[in-house]
């Protein structure tokens, strides 16, 4: 791990110094949009990244995404699941004046519930294999290993964020919605998909008393019939992991990402902001050259 994490910093360094991440900025960047996606942070790490970004971009919640710029580029926080730590992070948020944008698995947060990957259930399991199987599979396998997504864990396992975090946040973070249980969309059946994308929105909304626009695709998977689902549920925006920037032209429904480590260092935040690891990382899980994921 740490032969890897040399070799990450290694090429995160030589992007930087030799002016690829300057040039991305001038020549792709430009007065685009960059959504960054993080999950669970630490407060420390995230605070050294918003004084790295706020020197090269201007930081503006996800509302203003689609208004034009200033000539400079422009970057939305956004985290994904609603993880309780990301309460912890409240100060920086604070401190830096940036709204971020959380999207939320409503079925989880606000509840003695733990995320499906990290529930102990799923200990030694092979969650890419998980991923690939129909939900309903993938919820019969976990159910005879002791797990149930709408039951009530011990505490050391409650992932989401609880009612009192999610009050107190509210005036610094816009939350939207992220499914209510996080299965891959893209393996559910129809009322499954229509289930986790209207139910969310409407959970946000009676969660926290304010309208919920915008979704965040679970582990990026989508297709047709999601956005389909999307724009009759009522949603503006959808955020991908596609890799890249957004511009007037963008989808609003195909919203383009990058995705960071929550261990990332301001190198690898900087190499990744040019595209170049997202998208070697992207190829070798067999994307292509549009940006898009493979479909299960």
């Amino acid at each position: 791990m740490k032969a890897k994490t040399l070799l990450r910093e290694t090429f995160a360094r030589i992007v930087v110094y030799c002016g690829i991440a300057k040039a991305t900025r001038s020549l792709l960047w430009r007065d685009r949009v960059a959504f960054l996606l993080y999950h669970d942070p630490d407060p420390a790490l995230l605070d050294k990244h918003l004084e790295y970004l706020k020197k090269i971009c201007d930081i503006i919640p996800i509302d203003q995404a689609n208004v034009p710029g200033r000539g400079r580029p422009r970057a939305v926080i956004t985290l994904d699941d609603g993880h309780a730590r990301n309460e912890l992070l409240l100060p920086v948020l604070i401190k830096h004046g940036v709204k971020p944008t959380i999207y939320l698995c409503s079925g989880i947060v606000g509840h003695a519930r733990s995320y499906w990957w990290l529930d102990p259930a799923t200990k030694n399991a092979d969650l890419e294999r998980l991923k690939r199987l129909t939900n309903r599979e993938r919820l019969t396998e976990l159910g005879a290993r002791g797990y149930r997504q709408d039951g009530d864990t011990s505490p050391e396992y409650i992932g989401g964020l609880n009612a009192a975090q999610l009050e107190a946040m509210r005036p610094y973070v816009d939350f939207q919605s992220h499914t209510r249980f996080h299965p891959i969309l893209t393996r559910c059946d129809d009322q499954e998909c229509v289930d986790e994308i209207a139910g969310s929105k409407r959970e946000v909304e009676e969660l926290l008393g304010g309208s919920c626009e915008h979704f965040a695709y679970t582990n990026g998977n989508y297709g047709p019939r999601e956005v389909a689902a999307l724009k009759q549920a009522g949603y503006k925006t959808a955020r991908t992991c596609d890799v890249g920037w957004n511009d007037e032209h963008t989808d609003p429904f195909r919203l383009k990402a990058f995705e960071l480590p929550d261990d990332a260092s301001v190198s690898w935040l900087a190499a990744n902001l040019t595209g170049i690891p997202l998208f070697l990382r992207h190829l070798r899980l067999g994307g292509n050259w549009k940006g898009y994921k493979p479909q299960f």
